[in-house]
């Protein structure tokens, strides 16, 4: 194996958990996007500051890919699934998350440039 492929991380180990309670009105403190309904992973939309209770772990990022609640894997569900699950979960909640890749094949480059053929 090259050596620049020894030090290239995997993905996998910048997964990181987040612990929160639901507030009082039952509310997490944050909005779900995405679902397989949008051909995507669900991922965290909107994280209102001050309004996430945590209780340990990291602290939630909008845009991030959710991966698991409470050890049940949700990728590839529908935000309808994913918010069943969430529901039928009991305090507090374990959330795996993990920050998404770059966006190349979607008309993003790294740098915030576009492909010559436009994207999308």
């Amino acid at each position: 194996m090259s050596k620049s492929l020894k030090k290239k991380s995997h993905w996998t180990s910048k997964v990181h958990e987040s612990v929160i309670g639901r507030s009082p009105e039952g509310q997490l403190g944050f909005e779900l996007k995405g679902g397989a309904e949008n051909g995507q992973f669900p991922y965290l939309g909107e994280v209102k500051p001050g309004k996430v209770a945590y209780e340990s772990g990291s602290k939630l990022v909008s845009e991030e890919l959710l991966l698991e609640v409470n050890e049940t894997p949700v990728a590839g569900l529908t935000i309808r699934d994913v918010l069943a699950v969430i529901k039928h979960c009991k305090d507090p909640l374990r959330l795996k998350c993990v920050k998404q890749g770059e966006r190349s094949l979607f008309g993003v480059l790294p740098g915030g440039g576009t492909p010559a053929w436009g994207g999308q």
